[in-house]
């Protein structure tokens, strides 16, 4: 099984001077049944792109992590076309022109392979590379504010780790984020992918039992660097 999880904090102001917060963000949405999609960024335009393309989605009967991937793509770069006209991609020394607002998303399911969604793939795709496809081959994805999380899967992530174990470490590594960052904070939301259930939206019940459960292994992490 696949795991996606977000934080639900939107940050609002100049990041290098006052801002504000509001911790009710949905940035995890089932866009299909073996497609999961997670933004970061200017999460508003994000869910508006979401909402246009579930309903299309579901319309035309499109499943697979590719072909969502593809869809997501295409509609996002039309979108910003028609709302961003000569704005920017990315910022230069030049600054002739405002810079398009930075939308990331991460797409993990799974694509079919002789007739079952066998096959799992994440995709990321970045408003600043106008939304090239970027296929992850670590089995792991990341976005948003991804150092910490990146040091901590680097070192604690395992292929073969179960969907429980999944569920953990993804909690884990938002919320250690979050520990070290103000532009990370709120509810953990979380979903899962199987081959054979396709996608689950968790509870916030269910999640906020995995967070708490982690603060036990936070403290078996401290307590085995000593004792040993």
């Amino acid at each position: 099984g696949m795991v996606a999880a977000s934080d639900s904090r939107a940050t609002f102001g100049d990041l290098r001077a006052l801002t504000a917060q509001n911790d009710t963000m949905t940035k995890l949405f089932a866009l299909t049944p073996h497609v999961v999609v997670s933004l970061a960024g200017t999460a508003e335009i994000g869910m508006q792109l979401m909402e246009d393309l579930g309903k299309t989605l579901a319309a035309q009967n499109v499943d697979g992590a590719s072909a969502v991937m593809a869809a997501v793509r295409t509609h996002s770069r039309e979108q910003y076309a028609e709302w961003f006209p000569g704005w920017q991609i990315q910022a230069n020394a030049a600054n002739t022109a405002p810079q398009r607002p930075e939308l990331q998303m991460l797409i993990v399911g799974y694509d079919q392979a002789e007739g079952a969604f066998t096959v799992p793939k994440i995709y990321q795709l970045i408003s600043s590379f106008d939304f090239a496809p970027m296929l992850t081959t670590t089995g792991f994805g990341l976005q948003g504010v991804p150092q910490y999380a990146l040091y901590l899967l680097n070192r604690l992530y395992l292929p073969e780790a179960t969907i429980d174990e999944l569920k953990a470490l993804a909690a884990y590594v938002i919320t250690e984020t979050e520990s070290q960052d103000g532009k990370v904070g709120g509810p953990v939301q979380m979903a899962t992918v199987t081959s054979s259930a396709g996608c689950g939206i968790l509870s916030p019940g269910d999640v906020e039992e995995i967070v708490s459960a982690n603060a036990t292994r936070s403290d078996q992490l401290r307590s085995s660097f000593y004792s040993s």
